[in-house]
């Protein structure tokens, strides 16, 4: 069995004091002075959630005085096998990962974990997390298709009780407060946008040698969301629920659903258009990297003001996506001593909370972390460009960036997004050329492979036209190349 990649999130909320909101429910989240990680608390610490495991006295409990509240969406195998494999104890230290530095780093605490089957329940309430029973949703924990669509059933459900949502997978590294952030990118629209995603333009052609083939396969990211309880919110919610099932990536059907029950928008007079055709008003946050969403620019720093977080995307396994985040030092959970093992009853390691999951300070060190006060407010810049040479600098913190960008401490990255060392670009001129050359080359062989089957699919179905190959992670590499 498969298990959840994904998470929502909660925080707490104040009016901005920047722009007057335009409707009744457009304050913005602010940081809790409660920022305990509950784990690594003494043993006799007992938060105030602890035995409360119903989701509706959670969120009364655990949401912010406006109504903003976290949920991440937790499952694990029940498989003894998978539920002790690497790959499961690569993925509980990714959501540890993100817990930790939501609040630390994030300066949040008003999360809850849904946990969708009785071993995340168990997992979740030995870390003394705020872990709510979400098992009603746990025909969906079978794969991670099916996970991908529950996180749309439970932002609706929740959006529906009147509570305002944050959405984040669990491969996501925070490394600065949220609450500037949030305000900021609501503040571009005067309050009038419905919520946020990341900012994705991937384009993908059928034929190659046709740019009339040319489509979007991706407008947005829906692994970080803000989206406030209202109707708009809750219709975007259910048009995508009507692709549901395991032939559809959810995130390509967000694409698809795009100017019917969604719309991007940047500035009030846009986003108004947007509500006043029924329309939720998504105002896109900047891509997390100037070049790519899935690789670091050149000159990578943590505190570029274009970065709230590390969202490890683009790959597939769990023990990529630790080994992404470790090179470009945004992992701050320690990897275990080699050949550790639990001395709990379980025998697994990841049931041993004075082992598993301990914070590693020197990598948040070596990162540049906390980034310093002139640098804490992420998107200070209105508009960055993506995914062009010329768009690099702006809020990449290289020397010719703006003012909010000046550089600080940070790991440099080699063109594979590890760590550089001593080294201050992102390899020669040759390595990069080298690594493009063979990864059009590749992307290319594979184009040919779905391009048959995209086509079909395309004259012959009325559901969206793709390959189902053709939205997978690899091919945006592609779409990058030949853009």
């Amino acid at each position: 069995m498969a298990f959840s990649t994904f998470v929502l999130f909660a925080c707490g909320v104040a009016a901005s004091s920047r722009a007057t909101s335009v409707s009744t429910d457009t304050s913005i989240l602010i940081s809790s002075d409660s920022r305990h990680v509950p784990w690594l608390q003494p043993s006799s610490w007992q938060p105030a959630h602890s035995g409360v495991t119903e989701l509706d006295a959670l969120l009364k409990l655990r949401a912010s005085p406006s109504r903003w509240v976290t949920v991440y969406l937790l499952a694990l195998p029940t498989n003894a096998t998978a539920l002790d494999s690497a790959e499961t104890r690569a993925f509980l230290r990714l959501a540890l990962n993100t817990f930790l530095t939501y609040r630390v780093y994030g300066h949040a605490d008003h999360d809850i974990v849904a946990c969708m089957n009785a071993p995340a329940l168990d997992w979740c309430r030995r870390y003394r997390l705020p872990c709510a029973d979400a098992s009603t949703y746990a025909a969906d924990a079978a794969n991670l298709k099916r996970i991908g669509w529950a996180k749309f059933k439970m932002m609706r459900d929740i959006l529906k009780k009147g509570y305002h949502v944050h959405l984040s997978d669990l491969d996501v590294s925070y490394l600065k407060p949220l609450a500037p952030a949030v305000e900021e990118v609501f503040s571009w629209s005067n309050g009038a946008a419905d919520g946020s995603m990341m900012q994705e333009e991937w384009v993908h052609q059928d034929d190659a040698d046709n740019t009339a083939t040319r489509r979007p396969i991706y407008l947005a990211n829906t692994g970080v969301v803000w989206l406030r309880a209202n109707e708009r919110g809750v219709k975007l919610m259910e048009s995508l629920l009507k692709w549901e099932g395991d032939s559809y990536q959810d995130q390509y059907i967000a694409t698809h659903v795009a100017y019917e029950s969604w719309a991007p928008c940047q500035e009030e007079a846009t986003c108004l258009v947007v509500r006043g055709r029924g329309m939720a008003a998504i105002t896109r946050h900047p891509a997390q990297f100037a070049h790519s969403n899935c690789e670091p620019e050149p000159h990578y720093a943590h505190c570029a003001s274009r970065r709230l977080y590390v969202h490890a995307i683009c790959r597939g396994q769990n023990t990529d996506k630790e080994a992404f985040l470790r090179s470009v030092k945004a992992m701050f959970i320690l990897p275990p001593p080699v050949g550790a093992r639990s001395g709990g009853g379980s025998g697994r390691l990841q049931d041993d909370v004075a082992v598993f999951g301990q914070q590693d300070m020197a990598v948040a060190a070596a990162g540049g972390l906390p980034c310093p006060a002139h640098q804490q407010r992420a998107w200070s810049v209105r508009f960055y460009p993506a995914y062009t040479a010329s768009g690099a600098d702006v809020g990449a913190g290289t020397a010719g960036a703006s003012t909010a960008d000046a550089t600080g401490p940070g790991p440099t990255t080699t063109a594979a997004g590890g760590a550089g060392g001593a080294q201050t670009g992102s390899g020669s001129a040759a390595e990069m050329q080298t690594s493009q050359e063979a990864v059009a080359a590749h992307m290319s062989a594979e184009s040919d492979k779905v391009r048959a089957q995209a086509l079909q699919e395309r004259t012959s179905s009325s559901k969206p036209g793709h390959s189902r190959k053709a939205h997978q992670r690899p091919h945006r590499h592609l779409m990058r190349l030949r853009s």
